[in-house]
């Protein structure tokens, strides 16, 4: 089980790499997850591995998540994103990446960009959330999920039904994450961000036609100069796996465009 030491913390990170046949650079493509019940498995078993065969993929549990360690605090968009510099520098990446984010994974991805527009090539982004006026007023026990595009009571019942079975052990997981860290206080504690029109790198962002927070796919088209938005029709905040071959094929065709 692959883990790697940063930023003081221990965390689960799986590589996926192709020998091209000329030994040719490749691009860097990192992916970040949602949040709570997500890891990196959503894009290991969607998309990471045909990216794979174009650009060196990088896939992270952030902190809390999956395998990697559950501190008691250290939740806040800039406690992520100081992870993820102090992984690309354990990994000796010195060049811009193209940062892949789903859901909360968006939001990590955009602070990147903001905070070091030198070491992002491009976002890809999928149903990307960002904190917006009222967003902290969500972020209170099972209403933090709500509030991310899951629904509270499919939350609750996923955790009641594996209590008793082979996955209680991450039920049980998600629920001192949720009950014994500081991951709600400081997500609550979130501010609206002012500085979407700051970004500057190619951007690609798609969205559900039925997702609870198409607002923000708008503002993302409004604010962030050249923006490509696609709306998915049919498809809620679970887009990557609902339409899984359909992303893929954007993504693909977007490591091909700005790789």
């Amino acid at each position: 089980m692959p883990q790697v030491q940063a930023n003081g913390l221990s965390f689960h990170v799986q590589v996926l790499k192709t020998n091209d046949a000329d030994d040719s650079p490749r691009p860097k493509v990192v992916m970040l997850h949602g949040l709570v019940i997500d890891n990196l498995s959503s894009w290991y078993y969607t998309i990471a591995p045909a990216v794979a065969l174009h650009a060196d993929v990088y896939l992270i549990d952030l902190r809390g998540h999956g395998r990697s360690d559950m501190p008691t605090t250290g939740y806040t968009v800039e406690d992520n994103v100081d992870d993820l510099v102090a992984l690309l520098d354990h990994w000796g990446i010195d060049e811009p990446v193209h940062l892949f984010g789903n859901s909360f994974g968006g939001v990590v991805s955009l602070a990147l960009a903001h905070r070091h527009p030198e070491r992002v090539a491009s976002l890809f982004l999928v149903e990307a959330h960002f904190a917006v006026e009222g967003w902290g007023e969500h972020m209170a026990g099972s209403l933090a999920l709500a509030a991310f595009g899951l629904d509270e009571d499919a939350v609750q019942n996923w955790l009641a039904e594996n209590a008793d079975r082979k996955l209680s052990r991450l039920a049980k997981r998600a629920e001192r994450f949720l009950l014994e860290t500081s991951l709600i206080d400081d997500l609550q504690a979130e501010q609206p961000i002012g500085w979407l029109a700051e970004i500057t790198c190619p951007t690609f962002a798609l969205y559900g036609s039925e997702s609870d927070i198409l607002d923000r796919a708008r503002e993302l088209e409004n604010k962030v100069a050249g923006c490509e938005l696609e709306i998915v029709a049919d498809c809620t905040h679970s887009l990557l796996t609902e339409q899984a071959a359909l992303v893929r094929d954007r993504a693909l065709t977007w490591i091909d465009r700005v790789g």
